[in-house]
């Protein structure tokens, strides 16, 4: 499944190789467009940057010819293109390049090599502790003696990526640097953090002095962000603080942090925040109150009292505030309660049902599908697909309920909290349902209840036409261990190689049933010019052989075909239900990723499809054609990671491995530090950023046009 992941958190480029056989698409491409300059279009390429762009597009090193370049040509324009495009294959084999450009006469090379490091820090294929330790050691030198204060910035930035003890250390000291360093500084801390690299214990009140209110929003942004990524007691009365900054995008962050690091007491804090008027805030208060509740031991839970004020946010929504009224509650919905907030959860039902009778129909259909969220979350609570059978008001389509139902269900039955074989028989039915989102989770729930009944029809998707559907079967007949299905599961890996989405599925339901005859399959698997088929075949190999295999580059054939590329001003207009917003692609930083979103809009390939995944205070994803997060279409480009930040209304890639994109993009509801240099953003909203707030789980796009 396709899921997601800023320089201060407010405040040249290659094209992507397609993998589709399918004639008449494009086939690869340069940063430059190969037709005249008509209609604003980006220029022609000169030709040495054409050739580093031909390189990347093959996820080739020129037998060295690329490292060569970024080292030693003399223009520092062709030597930062060359860094970029080091970054971005992402091969440890140019650590020693990406180091040596740390030394460069020109400012401008040396912050596109500490970027390109930052890149291989982030490599979706694990590096080897050699790797690291050379990257470490050039960037500690490089950066204590590094002059530019722009090219200090992109140093710290990459260490945050490497993400190592001694890079942490070095981190922890620039916070006591004042200006935008240690704002810098503190995002980076944030980000080695979520990557579970310890932090020191000095760094606590370190962080606490960059929340005081004098100081400027982008340290204070970051000392928060940092705050919340360490997950650690040692943070919280400093994320009670900056709970009151007059920042609404820090507040949301504190509130978020004290979800994982509050205790009872701290609900006082959150109730006063779930009033809040901006509704990110209130989104992440109730996040962290329904994780508090979690925690109770009482009856008498103060989390679950103060959930009670979500009543307000459902009177907003039936007025027609859906971001206001409706975010909230579908944060609430989707996080789920114990069984003693089930009173609660009835009660916000029962609310709900006042919207029957308003006039304006989006309100009646906000209403019915926050209705169904609520009913799979007390299904969640009770064990058993009943009140997601009648939700919705009659207005929500049987398949999408009985998919959040059972959804929900597998998520009980992985927390231990329902009686498989009762709900085995209950629900295995479904997987013969003829919706294909209805038959994916329930062949997903059967794979959690761990029951013997469970393997028959499980089994029986094994051969489905649809291979996310067979996938899916692998996983569960993997997690039953059910090793009389490898023979089956072998197969399906074969048609893996050509549906690059179920490759990490099928991989590693093989190695979790030590299916050491599936050695020779995968092993093939390394040698495909996908970088996800290959690494989720390491990963498997490495179980299977108790020893570490890695997943070399694989260079992809020359394409004889280039997409042509939208004009510079190009746009996407798109039209939901909800109204419209527009989105200014970012057509010189990511021009292939613009031009097959411009060509698939102009195609009107996304008219009728869903915003499928909506995340409060995180995204809203569409362009699913399977309306369930697995679908594309019919091919996938590579990345091309650039240094746009990930800030409130940026346009990403939605990916499920490296070089996956295709068709699902997600908009971002606040700052994403985390997920700079991981996606391709490639574009932003540019008006209409309040209808991005109000998208809900299921809202349609009606149409998407592109311009001029």
């Amino acid at each position: 499944m396709r899921s997601l992941l800023l320089t201060c958190a407010f405040f040249a480029v290659g094209c992507a190789t397609w993998t589709s056989s399918s004639t008449n698409k494009p086939t690869g491409g340069g940063t430059g467009n190969t037709g005249n300059n008509a209609n604003n279009q980006v220029a022609p390429q000169r030709s040495d940057l054409q050739a580093i762009a031909d390189l990347e597009d093959r996820r080739s090193l020129g037998d060295g010819r690329l490292m060569q370049t970024a080292i030693s040509e003399r223009d520092p324009l062709v030597r930062k293109r060359a860094f970029l495009a080091l970054g971005r294959l992402q091969d440890p084999n140019t650590a020693g390049a990406m180091v040596e450009g740390l030394s460069d006469p020109d400012p401008g090379v040396r912050g596109e090599a500490a970027f390109a490091i930052g890149l291989l820090g982030l490599s979706w294929a694990p590096l080897a502790d050699d790797v690291k330790t050379r990257l470490t050691t050039g960037l500690l030198e490089k950066e204590a003696a590094e002059s530019d204060g722009a090219v200090k910035l992109a140093m710290l930035e990459a260490m945050g990526r490497v993400a190592t003890p001694q890079l942490v250390d070095r981190i922890v000291d620039r916070l006591n640097v004042a200006g935008d360093v240690q704002g810098r500084a503190a995002l980076s801390l944030g980000v080695a953090a979520r990557a579970k690299t310890p932090i020191p214990a000095r760094a606590y009140p370190a962080l606490a002095l960059l929340l005081k209110k004098e100081n400027a929003i982008g340290s204070r942004y970051g000392g928060a962000f940092a705050l919340l990524q360490t997950k650690k007691p040692e943070a919280r009365p400093y994320l009670l603080i900056c709970a009151s900054d007059d920042a609404s995008e820090i507040r949301a962050l504190c509130a978020k942090g004290l979800g994982a690091v509050g205790t009872e007491v701290d609900a006082v804090t959150l109730k006063k925040l779930i009033d809040d008027p901006d509704y990110r805030v209130a989104v992440e208060a109730t996040r962290s109150l329904a994780q508090l509740a979690a925690k109770c031991k009482s009856a008498a839970c103060p989390a679950i009292g103060a959930l009670t004020d979500l009543n307000f946010r459902v009177e907003r929504l039936v007025r027609g505030d859906t971001a206001g009224g409706g975010q909230p509650l579908l944060a609430l919905a989707q996080s789920g309660l114990p069984a003693s907030g089930k009173a609660l959860i009835v009660s916000l039902r029962s609310q709900l049902n006042a919207a029957k009778t308003a006039t304006d129909q989006k309100t009646k259909m906000d209403a019915a599908n926050l209705d169904c969220r609520f009913a799979a979350a007390l299904d969640r609570i009770g064990g058993s697909i009943t009140e997601v059978m009648n939700c919705g008001h009659g207005l929500i389509e049987e398949p999408r309920r009985l998919a959040l139902g059972l959804q929900q269900l597998a998520e009980a039955a992985r927390a231990g909290t329902v009686d498989g074989n009762k709900l085995n028989a209950e629900v295995g039915s479904f997987v013969y349902h003829t919706d294909p989102r209805v038959k994916l989770a329930a062949v997903e729930l059967l794979g959690e209840l761990k029951t013997p009944a469970a393997q028959e029809k499980v089994r029986s998707q094994l051969l489905a036409a649809d291979l996310v559907l067979a996938a899916a079967a692998a996983a569960s007949s993997a997690n039953l261990g059910d090793k009389t299905q490898i023979p089956t599961i072998r197969q399906l890996a074969q048609k893996a190689l050509t549906q690059v989405d179920i490759a990490p599925t099928i991989a590693e339901a093989l190695a979790k049933l030590d299916a050491k005859d599936a050695i020779s399959d995968l092993e093939g698997w390394l040698k495909s010019p996908n970088a996800t088929i290959r690494q989720s075949a390491a990963d498997a190999l490495t179980k299977l052989k108790g020893a570490p295999v890695s997943a070399d580059r694989v260079e992809t054939p020359q394409m004889s075909q280039r997409p042509q590329l939208p004009p510079k001003n190009a746009k996407l207009m798109i039209t939901t239900e909800k109204g419209e917003f527009e989105i200014a692609l970012y057509t010189e930083d990511a021009p292939l990723t613009s031009a097959n979103l411009f060509t698939l809009a102009r195609k009107g390939y996304f008219r009728g499809l869903t915003f499928h995944r909506v995340v409060p205070d995180f995204v809203a994803q569409g362009g699913d054609p399977r309306g369930d997060g697995n679908g594309g279409p019919g091919y996938t480009i590579r990345c091309e990671v650039n240094h746009k930040p990930y800030a409130r209304g940026v346009v990403g890639m939605a990916l499920s491995g490296k070089d996956t994109g295709g068709s699902q993009f997600f908009v971002t509801a606040a700052p994403q530090p985390h997920l700079d240099g991981r996606y391709t953003a490639f574009g932003e909203v540019t008006k209409g950023q309040e209808v991005v707030d109000a998208l809900l789980e299921g809202d349609k796009i009606v149409e998407v046009r592109a311009s001029p």
